[in-house]
């Protein structure tokens, strides 16, 4: 059977700096590695289980988002069938309507392609992520949820903000998960006053820092680090996982996730990523 060794040692050298001697220790971490193995295997099926469970949250929401794009391409298409039917038909009307067809075509791909690629089973693979762009792909699939509830989603990125090293998709899942959790905390608040910020910049460690803060009633001190414990949760409905994956994917980038209250109103969540190398400005 495969066995794995791992091995240390070190060259002793007399007075004229000649090697005299190698001393070591070679030793047996098969199960070690066994261990590690299925804990890894363990941390991505939870992972994945945490992705396929917010897409269920996001449903109705997300079917809005497909059948927009698909009505339209519905109505354009027999709008384009009654045109031709006419002796000659209105060319430039007929160039608009496929115009039209093919950017609500990209818009239905798009979201068919995010979903995908969340919903896929996969390991963290470590890439510089623009920032900006991570997070604007996270709204898209939030933002028919949020007005549904009546909630503003705001983003604020620092000027000349390096890309991050991380994975795109287990990021993702992240903001989808603090975003998500962010409407839940105001569903109780006014309409008007319901609002979710999220926010990028570097902080003074030179890590990028992205922070989400919703306008709730704020989180007890006593329940602020109890909600990062797995099973832990407020909601009637809620599997008590979320957060908890949220920081494991975090501190495998090499980052830390935590929570805040705000001595005037709600929450914030911060998360902390390294810097893709190549990239600092």
């Amino acid at each position: 059977m495969l066995r794995w060794i791992a091995a240390h040692g070190r060259a002793e050298s007399g007075a004229d700096g000649r090697p005299l001697v190698m001393r070591g220790i070679v030793r047996d971490i098969t199960e070690s590695k066994r261990a590690h193995d299925e804990s890894e295997k363990l941390r991505r099926e939870l992972a994945h289980s945490g992705r396929v469970t917010l897409m269920g949250q996001l449903s109705s929401a997300l079917d809005h988002e497909l059948n927009q794009p698909l009505g339209a391409i519905l109505r354009n298409a027999e709008a384009a069938e009654m045109l031709l039917r006419a002796p000659e038909p209105d060319l430039d009307e007929l160039r608009a309507i496929v115009a039209d067809i093919r950017k609500d075509d990209r818009r239905a791909g798009d979201v068919i392609d995010r979903l995908r690629a969340l919903l896929k089973r996969r390991s963290v693979e470590l890439q510089p992520v623009e920032v900006e762009s991570l997070v604007q792909d996270v709204i898209a699939l939030v933002r028919t949820d949020a007005a549904v509830r009546h909630v503003a989603l705001d983003f604020v990125v620092a000027s000349g903000l390096p890309r991050a090293l991380g994975d795109k998709v287990h990021l993702s899942q992240v903001l989808l998960n603090l975003i998500i959790n962010g409407m839940d905390a105001v569903s109780e608040s006014q309409e008007g006053s319901r609002r979710v910020v999220i926010e990028a910049r570097r902080n003074v460690d030179g890590m990028i820092e992205v922070a989400v803060t919703d306008s709730g009633s704020g989180i007890p001190p006593e329940i602020a680090e109890k909600a990062f414990n797995p099973f832990f949760t407020t909601k009637s409905s809620g599997m008590g996982l979320g957060l908890p994956v949220s920081r494991t994917i975090i501190e495998a980038h090499g980052g830390k996730l935590w929570a805040e209250s705000n001595a005037m109103q709600g929450a914030t969540f911060r998360f902390t990523l390294p810097v893709a190398e190549g990239t600092v400005r």
